[in-house]
């Protein structure tokens, strides 16, 4: 149940945004001839009142390719308790910005799942990154258009065009490291007011950012007339996410333990879901949204709704005729995406394919292939422990140990490496006692079935309900955050059959 990654990917946000006040400071200082580089900052990383972790930026002035740069380097450390497990969780990356403030050259490591690296140069109007997940490396490129900028200048901009005043609205767009695309923003100056930071009273302006990322994150933040960032926090309903500036000391002291998955359940009213459920019903209800927008509707997932915000959801467990199946591979244009390797699910690695075919033992009825496949996977990862992160196919095969993420693309890979077209389905699942965030599999064969072999469940039961996010993979998986971020301490299950 991996919501730990979807906090640490708010946590990356929050850190990556936090910069753009952190460059105005610098900016200013640097017109002076006796500049004041190196210039570093110290947060303290709140949940709900308890510390998680700390954030460290340092900036300096480097040089990259014979040309002078401005360097920006940022660290977090985030730790969790889920399910028994401590999960700690360490993001570093650095950018080299030219003095126009379009990002050049950069690199992102993390230890969410063993070791990966993002490393990206920007040349010509186009950004060219490789990724690499222990040891197994995949390139990508990007189109930059020519007026984009650092996220790290948003604020200077303000300023240089003496804006940081109320009532000011700056859209501007931006290469997001974090999710390796073009990002759209707003930046806004909403009010003034006094902050208390070591016993002083600061007067700072309170800017808001809208980023159109994970369904839309605003990141509020408090700044001072020279630039300098006393706080900052993501607006998420009880799980915001909260940065205030400090000292190394204060910053690197002890870090509490939060319970994330016990603090994020969905405990439902009502008749208590049967494992196995076959059919479910239950009246919903979303505090600040549009249920329409957040929960999927598909062959077996339907939603009636009258105003939005409360409705009827029914889900119906697949029934499969295995007789009419296809035979494999399953070939067809509309879905050759969901065959294909990505980052994290290796469909064309020989060690993926190899188990995969010893496992199919000769079978080629597509559902009958797809049942051995989750069998498999679920008798042979024997170590079921939470993770921090994503593990990929390929890690996941070698070490055979993971949660519901590492179950998923474990399947996911070795159905598409002998023609079976699959996707990761991301929503909620009923377990024990309440609704827990959730990842599974959904496999073609003829028609689109979810399968379940974290719990065993070679067809997915009817308690798993199917959040909106993004269908296919891409190298980050943040496209699967947008439900659950939409439905967090918001939903409302109330069981009726």
């Amino acid at each position: 149940m991996k919501l730990l990654l979807y906090i640490t990917l708010v946590g990356i946000v929050l850190v990556s945004l936090s910069a753009i006040c952190l460059a105005v400071e610098n900016e200013q200082v640097t017109t002076e001839k006796d500049s004041k580089y190196p210039i570093e900052h110290w947060f303290n990383l709140t949940m709900m009142g308890i510390k998680i972790g700390y954030v460290h930026q340092f900036v300096d002035k480097t040089v990259y390719q014979g040309e002078e740069m401005i360097r920006f380097k940022t660290s977090m450390v985030m730790q969790f308790s889920g399910g028994g497990n401590d999960i700690r969780v360490e993001n570093n990356r650095v950018e080299y910005s030219d003095s126009k403030f379009m990002p050049r050259y950069f690199v992102y490591t993390s230890d969410e799942s063993g070791e990966k690296r993002i490393e990206g140069k920007i040349k010509d109007g186009n950004a060219y990154i490789t990724t690499t997940i222990n040891g197994e490396t995949t390139e990508s490129e990007v189109p930059i258009p020519p007026d984009t900028i650092s996220d790290s200048v948003a604020v200077d901009s303000l300023l240089s065009k003496n804006l940081l005043k109320v009532g000011t609205k700056l859209p501007y767009q931006t290469f997001n490291i974090d999710v390796q695309r073009i990002v759209t923003c707003e930046l806004s100056v909403s009010k003034e007011e006094t902050l208390t930071y070591q016993s002083e009273e600061k007067q700072v302006y309170v800017l808001e950012n809208q980023v159109d990322i994970m369904g839309g994150i605003t990141v509020r933040l408090w700044v001072d007339s020279e630039g300098t960032t006393y706080k900052f926090i993501t607006d998420m309903p009880g799980l915001s996410v909260v940065a205030t500036k400090t000292d190394s000391k204060t910053a690197l002291g002890e870090i509490e333990a939060l319970d994330i998955v016990l603090r994020t359940r969905i405990i439902p009213s009502g008749k208590m879901p049967r494992k196995g459920a076959k059919r479910f019903v239950a009246n919903v209800q979303h505090s600040g949204g549009n249920l329409t927008e957040i929960i999927k509707t598909n062959n077996q997932q339907t939603l009636n709704s009258e105003n939005g915000n409360s409705g009827t959801l029914t889900i119906e467990k697949a029934a499969v005729d295995e007789k009419n199946c296809p035979k494999l591979p399953i070939q067809s244009p509309e879905l050759e995406k969901y065959l294909s390797s990505t980052v994290y699910v290796e469909a064309e690695h020989p060690d993926i394919h190899a188990q995969a075919l010893e496992v199919i033992d000769g079978e080629d009825n597509s559902w009958l292939a797809a049942k051995k496949l989750s069998k498999w996977v679920y008798k042979s990862i024997d170590e079921k422990g939470l993770s921090g992160g994503y593990s990929t196919s390929l890690s996941t095969l070698k070490t055979l140990s993971g949660d519901c993420t590492e179950h998923t693309v474990l399947l996911i890979a070795m159905a598409r490496s002998v023609g079976i077209p699959a996707r990761i389905c991301a929503g909620l699942v009923f377990a024990k006692d309440a609704f827990y965030y959730h990842f599974w599999p959904e496999v073609y064969v003829g028609t689109w079935v979810q399968m379940d072999p974290t719990f065993g469940q070679v067809v997915a039961d009817a308690n798993h309900i199917l959040l909106q996010g993004g269908m296919l993979e891409s190298g980050t998986m943040v496209e699967y955050t947008e439900g659950v971020f939409s439905t967090l301490n918001q939903l409302e299950i109330d069981i009726v059959e």
